[in-house]
């Protein structure tokens, strides 16, 4: 009997390392593949779905051509890159990718989606949702058309990481990206190079335990704020960023914090509500005025305040009309005319326009 039993452990044994050396560590999908096929080069699947169960954890998957790789659930480390050019995920009726990763050997816990159109039909629920990982990067992807969030963070791992680069996320219900954490800690969010445009509410929403950095995005004509810090356990840092045409451009209330750093404030119908501050004077957010000057006008203050002098661009000739002469202006209107860079990185604040009084 003794022996049976140990006949039977050293099959299960065998038939696991089996299923194991049978995982590539690259896979390729494709639009005329097979989802029988084993995913190489030569014989690709059709579907992410397959080509995931056929990749190792800390695996890549390709695709070959312009596939329409179906929604798929990642519950490993994995880099899926469909660059350059686009991979497809139409998530009607359900989610566009789910990311789980529960496995304690997994100890990197690290998803990369690169270059997928992932595209709700308007009936999908979430363009990717997250619910378990150390860190999650999407870069290079468009998410649109979702009844809920492009990007939803529910992450129950402390200080999960997502960073969201070069993506273009629109036309979504609820929230461009939302985030929340349900344990002790936080999830932190980098957003950069990124335009997050007409979803129903808030471009970003972090609503729970999370924080967020956002550099150089367009958050433009969103149905509530293009940043929102909903409670004291939220902030954000938002710089060199246009915020656009939203219901209300920088929202942080309940205790919440965001700061904003030489980013553009225009058209929005209030331009910050709450706790928000603005230590880098961020443009076109003049008192209570929410319009600014064209580009090539700007006000240079000193570090005490006084009005230095006004920068007018003609043609490319770059000139000043000065004001209060002191080192600190001098020094500041100096460096205005010989640097090539905006004004904005010496303490601008964008001179007002007419409509301003």
């Amino acid at each position: 009997m003794r022996t049976v039993r140990i006949t039977i452990a050293a099959l299960f044994l065998l038939s696991v390392a089996a299923v194991a050396s049978a995982q590539a560590t690259r896979t390729w999908i494709s639009a005329t593949g097979a989802d029988a096929n084993p995913c190489s080069r030569t014989a690709p699947c059709l579907t992410y779905a397959s080509a995931i169960s056929k990749t190792a954890t800390g695996g890549i998957i390709n695709s070959i051509d312009p596939s329409s790789g179906g929604t798929v659930t990642i519950t490993k480390s994995i880099l899926i890159d469909s660059s350059p050019d686009f991979g497809h995920i139409l998530g009607s009726g359900t989610n566009g990718i789910i990311i789980n990763i529960t496995d304690p050997a997994d100890t990197a816990s690290t998803v990369i989606i690169r270059g997928i159109d992932i595209h709700g039909g308007g009936t999908g629920f979430d363009g990717i949702r997250i619910l378990s990982a150390k860190k999650v990067i999407i870069e290079n992807c468009r998410i649109e058309r979702f009844t809920g969030q492009g990007i939803d963070i529910v992450s129950s791992v402390l200080k999960t990481q997502v960073i969201v680069r070069n993506c273009r996320i629109t036309n979504n219900t609820s929230q461009g990206i939302s985030a929340t954490f349900t344990g002790a800690g936080s999830t932190v969010l980098y957003v950069e190079d990124s335009e997050i445009s007409q979803n129903g509410s808030s471009a970003i929403d972090l609503i729970a335990n999370a924080s967020a950095i956002v550099g150089n995005c367009h958050l433009i004509q969103n149905g509530s704020a293009g940043v929102f810090a909903q409670a004291a356990s939220t902030d954000a840092d938002v710089a060199f960023s246009k915020l656009e045409q939203n219901i209300i451009a920088a929202s942080a209330q309940n205790g919440g914090t965001i700061r904003l750093y030489n980013s553009h404030l225009t058209h929005n119908t209030t331009s910050v509500s709450g706790n928000v501050l603005d230590p880098h004077f961020s443009h076109g957010r003049v008192g209570a005025c929410n319009e600014f000057a064209p580009r090539s006008d700007e006000v240079v203050a000193s570090r005490d305040g006084k009005f230095c002098g006004l920068f007018v661009e003609a043609q490319g000739i770059r000139a000043v009309r000065k004001g209060a002469i002191t080192d600190d202006c001098r020094r500041r209107l100096e460096r205005g005319l010989r640097r090539s860079f905006p004004v904005a990185m010496l303490g601008v604040l964008r001179a007002r326009s007419s409509m301003c009084s």
